[in-house]
């Protein structure tokens, strides 16, 4: 008599991060108050939910936290315009690289061809490679963890420093290889490197001046103010929705000095006003993703071969003060 013993197999499950069109439908056809829409993990649908609950903790080591969030809707005038998922990003200075999951950050290191991240289960693996998200192949950082008989998979898109000339899965793969170091310089770089650690919204894109903005009109959805020996100072998250070129300080990875380059900005960026701007952000207007003001630049000038612009900032409210005007009139 034969005995035939049959084996189990694996099955796979890959975590769709642009969601099912069930799903995703649903999202597009709510309405939504701000420009960025943080959706509760307490909001998504159970069975992914448990989904990605497995590679969370597979990166973590924790449970996928209900107050938090995994994807984010980009909307304007309340219509659904995009939808964000986990990414990977360089950090300040171009110093290491993280995957940016809601409001927690998850370093990621590389060492000898392989990819590490301390927090992570001992059997994850992770594979820079090409991924259709949505309608379009992106560069992704692979995560999968194979748990109680299932492989999971999730592709976390990398975010490219140059916009028109990404760097694709292939080019991420050499570098791992060869030069390693090189990896974080090729993505765009995460948060507000001034206000790293503190509390607040995380501001996020490359921080330019507002002279290097093309004429048209921004919304902005946060700002922030810090004492420097020169006086008061501020940042602006700022919403773009065209990209551009423009130029940053970076600092060059041979002389550890910090310097000019050109960069291409999208999807938001980090705007330092001139001393008009800052004369009206004095005034505290209450500026966030219930409150967003818009920021019109107007004209584009020079003065000592700088370039200048001057601007227009209209707000919907003030932080109150018995010793200023009241504008509600």
């Amino acid at each position: 008599m034969n005995i035939t013993k049959s084996k189990k197999t694996m099955k796979n499950c890959r975590i769709d991060v642009n969601l099912s069109e069930r799903n995703r439908a649903r999202l597009e056809t709510k309405s939504y108050e701000s420009n960025y829409t943080d959706v509760p993990n307490r909001a998504l649908p159970e069975s992914l939910k448990a989904e990605l609950g497995v590679i969370y903790e597979a990166l973590t080591g924790d449970s996928l936290p209900d107050d938090s969030n995994t994807f984010t809707v980009r909307a304007d005038g309340g219509t659904f315009k995009r939808l964000y998922s986990p990414t990977v990003f360089s950090t300040e200075g171009n110093e290491g690289v993280i995957i940016r999951w809601g409001d927690r950050d998850i370093p990621v290191a590389f060492d000898s061809g392989k990819i590490q991240v301390e927090t992570a289960a001992a059997k994850t693996k992770f594979a820079f490679k090409d991924d259709t998200i949505g309608r379009y192949e992106e560069p992704v950082l692979s995560v999968s963890i194979a748990s109680s008989g299932t492989l999971y998979t999730m592709p976390f898109p990398v975010r490219s420093a140059d916009w028109e000339n990404r760097v694709s899965g292939d080019v991420l793969d050499a570098l791992l290889e060869e030069s390693p170091d090189k990896i974080a310089e090729n993505l765009q770089v995460a948060g507000d490197p001034s206000k790293r650690g503190e509390g607040g919204v995380r501001l996020q894109g490359y921080i330019i001046k507002v002279a290097e903005l093309p004429l048209g009109t921004y919304t902005l959805t946060a700002y922030r103010s810090r004492e420097t020996q020169y006086g008061t100072d501020y940042m602006i998250q700022t919403v773009i929705d065209e990209p551009f070129v423009a130029t940053t300080r970076m600092k060059d990875e041979v002389t550890e000095e910090w310097g000019d380059a050109e960069v291409e900005v999208s999807g938001f960026a980090i705007v330092k006003p001139n001393g008009a701007l800052k004369k009206l952000l004095a005034a505290e207007p209450i500026i966030d993703a219930d409150n967003p003001a818009s920021l019109t630049v107007i004209d584009h000038g020079e003065w000592n071969g700088h370039k200048t612009a001057k601007v227009a900032l209209k707000c919907s409210a003030f932080v109150e003060d018995s010793d200023a005007f009241a504008l509600d009139f």
